[in-house]
């Protein structure tokens, strides 16, 4: 009889390293506690048959077998389990031996029957820790073939009976058997809430991680889609947007255009005051442009002082009382705090789809050369295409 094999749990929950050492140190692990095992549980069993062959006429050769199987036999065995490059089945090997010998000591014994039954019951419950139904019929067979094997040798014969001391040896021992695999099951079961444990935290963890890189994409899409100094739409998100305006004003015969607005001599207020109150300019006229803005307009900064404002829909008529409103209401809009707070004014273009261009790119270009002619023209004023 060994008691149960605890390092099945642990094997189970923990799986070793896979590394170029790894196989080493697990046969070394593994054979250290099946050797603690076998050794204390074989150990028993040669005192506990001992005296029951002591109060019997026994050969030399066989209590010479009985100390080898008993007292040798663990020792030998754990000197090949460190050696075997399969500790698993060299252990379950170990074990199909340990039944066939012990239906053999059974047998010989003459079937002494709280021995029988406490060496019975270790062989049949251990090969059923690692193979489990299948385990405890290879169990069965081997006591039974181990039983048939020394019976026809040595002659059959039943002598159920053992003294009051051989009883009771063979009862505790059965108990710490018994005590040992709810031990082990008790064991098992608090390891496997503390992994189940250890598996909804880090899972929550993992959601959290989760959680926090989908903000974290969110807002990088946002960052790359918007101008961080005012907010708006920056020049990048521009042509995603204005391909699909594009595509439905096609569809639907609408009339689309572009304002593009820069702020007069603007390299003058840098220069005058600092690039921290050109940035609070900046601010302030994105805020203007946008509270002045419809809800169905877009707004980019499309570059430096420069702001894209598509107008949906709108014509160049449209457009032109648009940009006209703008550029009034900015020139007489303090742009800092202070007194006397900094004013500025707005040179706009003014393009069409499709009058004056029937893709992005030419409706800027038609936007843009407008611009320059309302600063050639002296600034703050409106130019259509």
């Amino acid at each position: 009889m060994t008691f149960p094999p605890q390092h099945h749990l642990v094997n189970t929950l923990s799986p070793q390293p896979a590394s170029p050492d790894a196989p080493g140190k697990r046969v070394h692990w593994i054979a250290r506690i099946n050797h603690r095992s076998r050794t204390f549980g074989f150990a028993l069993l040669l005192v506990i048959m001992g005296l029951h062959m002591a109060q019997h006429n026994r050969s030399w050769a066989l209590w010479l077998a009985l100390v080898l199987q008993f007292g040798v036999y663990p020792q030998v065995a754990f000197w090949r389990a460190r050696r075997a490059a399969d500790p698993l089945h060299t252990e379950v090997r170990h074990m199909w031996l340990d039944a066939l010998s012990l239906g053999g000591w059974i047998a010989v014994l003459h079937f002494p029957l709280w021995i029988s039954f406490a060496a019975a019951t270790g062989a049949m419950q251990n090969l059923t820790f690692y193979r489990g139904a299948r385990g405890w019929l290879e169990a069965v067979g081997l006591l039974l073939l181990g039983c048939g094997l020394a019976g026809w040798v040595t002659g059959w014969a039943v002598q159920p009976q053992t003294d009051d001391v051989v009883t009771a040896l063979s009862i505790i021992a059965l108990s710490l058997y018994l005590f040992s695999i709810a031990l082990d099951s008790q064991r098992r079961s608090v390891r496997l809430r503390e992994v189940r444990q250890e598996l909804r935290a880090k899972e929550h963890a993992l959601q959290q991680q989760l959680a926090e890189i989908r903000s974290l994409q969110a807002e990088l899409r946002d960052q790359a889609r918007h101008d961080a100094l005012t907010g708006l739409f920056n020049r990048r998100h521009l042509n995603e947007l204005m391909t699909h305006e594009l595509a439905r004003c096609a569809r639907n015969g609408e009339p689309l255009s572009l304002l593009m607005i820069d702020i007069d001599h603007f390299k003058r207020i840098n220069d005058a005051h600092g690039h921290q109150v050109g940035d609070e300019v900046l601010r302030e006229t994105a805020r203007l442009l946008t509270e002045r803005a419809r809800a169905s307009d877009m707004l980019f900064r499309y570059g430096g002082e420069e702001f894209l404002l598509v107008l949906l829909p709108a014509d160049a008529i449209v457009a032109k009382e648009v940009a006209e409103e703008l550029r009034q209401r900015y020139a007489v809009s303090p742009l800092t705090p202070g007194d006397p707070p900094i004013t500025a004014t707005l040179s706009i273009g003014v393009a069409t789809f499709a009058d004056h261009g029937v893709t992005v790119d030419s409706l800027i270009e038609a936007a843009d050369q407008a611009l320059y002619r309302a600063k050639r023209a002296g600034r703050n004023r409106v130019e259509i295409a």
